[in-house]
């Protein structure tokens, strides 16, 4: 009997417990908020009054439009938890996106109280910025905006590089500017595509590199403000690779030691220089400069050596044998060396025209996007026609002709026709062949593994997501940055199975969909595989669904993402020991950046993948890398380009 007594103790105290525990999570009533038989004000769970079940109720209220439970509800989170966070652990494992303060802006901006929402506005983004904040933040100024002004201004565009609206290059154009308005500068774009801003000011800086091929561009910078103000500036871009032709016109001997030249250097950008064996000649200040060389040689001298240069940089060389020429102008007999299929070189004579190109065969294997034909034209008539796949190269009726001309490539055969026609209408057509190869540490599957995961989302809006997924794959595909490897369940079959097993993923995309009453939101996280560390979290927002507003927030998701990932090329600086430093110029890399590390091509040789690095320490103009993984030494000699 006592052991019974006993029992029926232990019993009642165990009842008590469970009866105190349920109390503890029974749900706390809230403000009833029903709309369209939908009931509002709901948590996931039980309701323990933690700042998590009142952020989650709060939003709850919020898609209902019960405002002040709502804000209620964010009020006595934020008296518990008084930070905006993403990824804020709730207990044990679990995480949320904690935006109390934004979510007050908001229900402050539908209530019209503007002051009290641009400082909680304010304060989410000094804790924890993103773009439904600064979205909020921008439609209270365009509010005030149209209050306060009666003409609506136009954003000028000061540019720092380049200063002149015309410019000459060889290379990458480095544009960099900033563009001022009192009414906020909302949207910039350069050459067509949106330059990411994060969020409108008064005055915002900008700088993008363009690489093009050769031609002339008119690249126009394009600035708005909050109210549709607009401005527009056109740069004119000439992107000019090719060396100056050098023409030579008159050769004789005045004395047995002494040589007189005149001839003409052609090249469109014009500001050209000559050297003759080293020493400079003046030339005349058009792009179509005449020289005139008075040349003293000594007895034994074979040769005069010919460099032309124009104002980007650009050079043509030029080896005139004595000997050779002299024939050429004092009896129009030619003789010129020829390639045959192998490269051997041997002497054709009597030909009308003849056509020299030195390094390449008839058919050549390349590893790079573009190469050069040099060489030289000697005619036993003036030249009146000059074509590169039926390009025309300016000539000015010479019978000797210098030139430097480059060629893109696409990836795999590339055949080019060079034609040449003189007075007497001779005729001479060179057919040469390039096979381009992409060398492997070019190819897409040496480039970061990215795998792609399902956006989470509410069941309500799986379809959206979906769509939306699926557009934000293809925008990835279409910059060519990043092998992806897409584990999303809309993903076709084929893809998934061909990318399982078969490669490593060195980076995870994860990340929320979330479409409410309000808008749209999405955020992307950006995970190392290796060390489990959230390398970028970036965001996008947008109040309208339309179709062209979720384009534009794909089209701003994926370029900030790429650019915390670009493609940048550079060199071993420093080498002690373990320790090795690099250089990529103006470019700058966070730490955990991954790195190949390969020796240099040249036109017929391919890269060779030498290792892999990470970056550890960066400087201003420098950075520290670690070696993962190498097969031989790493030498000043080798480069990096990032992984």
């Amino acid at each position: 009997m006592i052991i019974c007594k006993a029992t029926i103790h232990q019993s009642k105290v165990i009842l008590s417990i469970l009866l105190l525990l349920t109390a503890c999570a029974v749900p706390h009533p809230g403000p009833e908020c029903i709309k369209n038989d939908t009931q509002y004000g709901q948590v996931d769970g039980s309701f323990r009054s933690q700042w998590w079940n009142y952020y989650q109720r709060g939003q709850s209220y919020l898609e209902g439009e019960c405002l002040d439970a709502a804000r209620s509800d964010f009020l006595a989170a934020i008296s518990q938890n008084d930070r905006d966070q993403r990824m804020s652990r709730t207990y044990g494992f679990h995480f949320i996106d904690y935006f109390p303060h934004r979510e007050l802006g908001l229900i402050y901006y539908l209530l019209g109280d503007l002051d009290t929402a641009e400082k909680e506005l304010q304060q989410s983004i000094s804790q924890e910025s993103s773009s439904k904040a600064y979205h909020y933040l921008d439609q209270i100024r365009k509010k005030r905006l149209k209050k306060q002004v009666q003409t609506i201004s136009t954003p000028k565009i000061t540019m720092k590089n380049p200063k002149q609206k015309a410019i000459w290059t060889s290379g990458p154009i480095h544009i960099q500017g900033t563009v001022k308005d009192d009414q906020f500068v909302s949207n910039i774009e350069i050459n067509g595509e949106n330059y990411d801003l994060q969020a409108s000011a008064r005055e915002i800086s900008f700088q993008k590199e363009l690489s093009l091929p050769e031609g002339d561009y008119k690249i126009p910078i394009v600035a708005n403000n909050l109210l549709g103000g607009h401005a527009m500036q056109l740069i004119d871009i000439h992107v000019d690779n090719q060396g100056p032709v050098v023409e030579i016109l008159a050769f004789e001997y005045l004395a047995a030691n002494i040589i007189v030249i005149d001839g003409i250097i052609s090249d469109k950008a014009g500001k050209n220089r000559l050297f003759v064996n080293g020493q400079e000649i003046a030339l005349s200040s058009a792009c179509k400069a005449t020289f005139h060389v008075k040349q003293h040689i000594n007895k034994d001298q074979k040769q005069l050596i010919f460099k032309a240069v124009d104002r980007v940089g650009n050079e043509t060389k030029a080896q005139i044998n004595l000997s050779d020429t002299k024939k050429i102008f004092a009896d129009g007999r030619l003789a010129s060396r020829e390639f045959t299929q192998d490269n051997q070189l041997f002497a054709k004579k009597n030909q009308k025209i003849i056509l020299t190109i030195s390094e390449w065969n008839r058919k050549n294997n390349v590893y790079t996007d573009k190469i050069y034909l040099q060489g030289c034209i000697s005619s036993s008539a003036p030249l009146q026609s000059f074509l590169v796949n039926s390009r025309p190269i300016t000539i000015n009726q010479a019978r000797l002709v210098f030139f430097n001309i480059p060629c893109q490539l696409d990836e795999g055969d590339n055949n080019i026709k060079i034609q040449l026609i003189n007075k007497r209408n001779e005729v001479l057509i060179r057919h040469l062949t390039f096979n381009r190869i992409i060398p492997d540490v070019l190819q897409l599957d040496a480039r970061l593994h990215l795998a792609m995961n399902a956006l989470t989302t509410s069941d309500d809006h799986v379809m959206a997501r979906d769509q939306f997924q699926n557009q934000l794959h293809t925008s990835f595909v279409d910059r060519n940055r990043f092998f992806l490897i897409p584990k999303y369940a809309e993903t076709p079959h084929e893809l998934i199975n061909q990318s399982r097993d078969r490669h490593l993923t060195h980076l995870s995309l994860t990340g929320q969909y979330i479409d409410s009453r309000y808008g749209v939101e999405v955020a992307i996280r950006v995970i190392d595989n290796e060390t489990t560390k959230i390398l970028t979290v970036k965001d996008v927002y947008s109040d309208n669904k339309d179709n062209e507003s979720i384009l534009h927030m794909i089209e701003s998701l994926t370029i900030r993402i790429h650019n915390e990932f670009p493609i940048v090329k550079g060199n071993i600086q420093h080498i002690q020991g373990n320790d090795i430093e690099i250089s990529l110029g103006k470019q700058q890399l966070k730490a955990q950046n991954r790195l190949i590390v390969f020796s240099p091509s040249q036109n017929k040789t391919a890269p060779e993948i030498i290792g892999f690095a990470r970056v550890t320490e960066t400087e201003k103009y420098s950075s520290k890398i670690l070696i993962i993984h190498n097969k031989r030494p790493i030498s000043l000699n080798d480069r990096v380009i990032t992984q």
